[in-house]
């Protein structure tokens, strides 16, 4: 235990110092929030994809897979196609449309060419949208840290949710958009290692692939090797639409596309692009070799979502179990020090319609939303899969028809914009309180949403096509 608290504060002494440096490159809001729009390839590629994939891939998709089985390798497309999109199609028009605009946020980019009046109540609909989900994920965040210290180091739930969040929050108000991207960045490469190497030893013990797969066909149960998670017809096709449909929340991320409003030219978006897609195959391809390997070697765990712990404490010693908690860790800061510094923006930029901005008031909204997530994760307990879907997929179902339409030039109206900013949230949140059709797979839940959202932007783009 001495080892791993030696390891795990030797981190955070490096993250810190981060983001002490970084306060010296914060010199006005440009930086603070956008880096002065001057991130390169590695950075931009490595930042956005460790904010984005983050303990609901270590936890959350290594527990799934040890949970649902081969019905989780869905994941991985979809992921992989949400990435693709997003670097390859909206990246560099994103990119192009925010440094012209010297948008900072990605709702300014949305409704910045609508009338003031307009402008005013889209922004600050989607401040509201913005604030309710990255809360939800950043108490996601917060559960998974003490998830990481009550494993490892027998922390209890609530002083590892405070320890961690209080570690997150001052790095972040420290150096702002340079701090999360370097320390990101870090910690990008900490998962990667991590996703490389445990799942890659835990397939040999089990005789490579092809003893895998035998293993799980010859004891799993019908459901276990199902690649539908046991739905058969047009429900088992729902379910496989369902998973892979989860990537393409990615483009309406808030806390991850600010990384192409930021980065300097075309020539890092398309280097940033083969980063991105390479650490993304490792990372998610990894994780779910790692947790059908688990349940393969260790057929009961209390908590799926504790499998990465589990099989690093029984394979190795405890410095490299200190390494894999900083890994887990890395994810959760890599992810909430964006979101909330995504929320601060949000705050201060969105609110007020981009008058009157402050980056202490900005500061305070990173405080009052890092003790409300404390208090949810405290208090309303779920597990970090689920809860990490439900506030990725409403905030793409509310912002990915609107930014295609966007990216697009096409022309909608104000009250058209709003309605699909509406149905995309609020259908979202009305669909995952419902019974799931399919165990882990629901389609009504990330497909329907937004396919509604779209609709409603094409109906009013041919009325105005139809009134020129």
């Amino acid at each position: 235990m001495d080892i791993i608290l030696i390891v795990i504060v030797s981190y955070n002494i490096l993250l810190l110092g981060i983001g002490y440096w970084s306060s010296s490159r914060t010199k006005n809001q440009q930086d603070f929030y956008l880096g002065n729009r001057d991130l390169g390839a590695w950075v931009a590629a490595l930042s956005a994809s460790a904010s984005s994939s983050s303990a609901w891939t270590l936890l959350g998709v290594s527990g799934a897979a040890y949970a649902w089985g081969l019905s989780t390798v869905w994941l991985l497309p979809g992921v992989l196609i949400g990435y693709y999109i997003s670097w390859t199609w909206v990246a560099p028009r994103l990119m192009e449309i925010s440094h012209k605009t010297k948008a900072v946020t990605l709702p300014e980019v949305l409704f910045g060419n609508f009338d003031s009046k307009a402008k005013l109540i889209l922004l600050r609909l989607s401040t509201i949208i913005i604030l309710f989900s990255l809360t939800i994920y950043v108490a996601a965040q917060f559960q998974a840290a003490g998830t990481a210290f009550s494993t490892t180091l027998g922390f209890s739930d609530d002083i590892s949710i405070i320890l961690g969040a209080s570690i997150i929050l001052l790095y972040t108000l420290i150096g702002g958009f340079w701090a999360v991207s370097l320390t990101d960045t870090i910690q990008a490469m900490v998962m990667l290692l991590i996703a490389i190497f445990l799942p890659l030893l835990l397939l040999l013990l089990v005789g490579g692939f092809e003893g895998l797969l035998t293993s799980i066909f010859a004891t799993g149960s019908d459901e276990y090797k199902s690649f539908t998670g046991g739905a058969l017809g047009l429900t088992g096709l729902g379910f496989i639409i369902g998973s892979i449909s989860i990537g393409f929340g990615y483009p309406g991320q808030p806390f991850v596309v600010n990384r192409f409003m930021a980065t300097k030219d075309l020539k890092a978006i398309k280097m940033g692009r083969i980063i991105a897609m390479t650490w993304a195959t490792i990372i998610f391809s990894g994780m779910i070799t790692l947790g059908l390997c688990a349940k393969v070697m260790w057929s009961t765990v209390d908590n799926p979502e504790t499998i990465l712990f589990f099989a690093s404490e029984r394979t190795f010693g405890p410095i490299f179990s200190g390494i894999v908690t900083a890994a887990v860790l890395s994810a959760i800061m890599s992810t909430a020090d964006s979101q909330l510094l995504s929320v601060s923006s949000s705050v201060d930029r969105d609110w007020t319609g981009g008058k009157e901005t402050n980056i202490n008031r900005s500061r305070i909204s990173i405080v009052c939303v890092t003790i409300l997530a404390i208090l949810i994760s405290l208090y309303a307990p779920a597990t970090i899969f689920s809860r990490v879907v439900f506030a990725w997929t409403a905030l793409g179902a509310a912002f990915v028809p609107m930014l295609v339409f966007r990216l697009l030039s096409k022309n909608v109206t104000a009250i058209a914009s709003g309605l699909s900013v509406l149905c995309g949230f609020c259908l979202t949140a009305v669909f995952h309180f419902l019974p799931d059709i399919t165990n882990g797979g629901d389609i009504l839940e990330r497909v329907v949403p937004m396919a509604i959202g779209f609709l409603v932007l094409f109906y009013s783009n041919n009325q105005i096509d139809k009134n020129k």
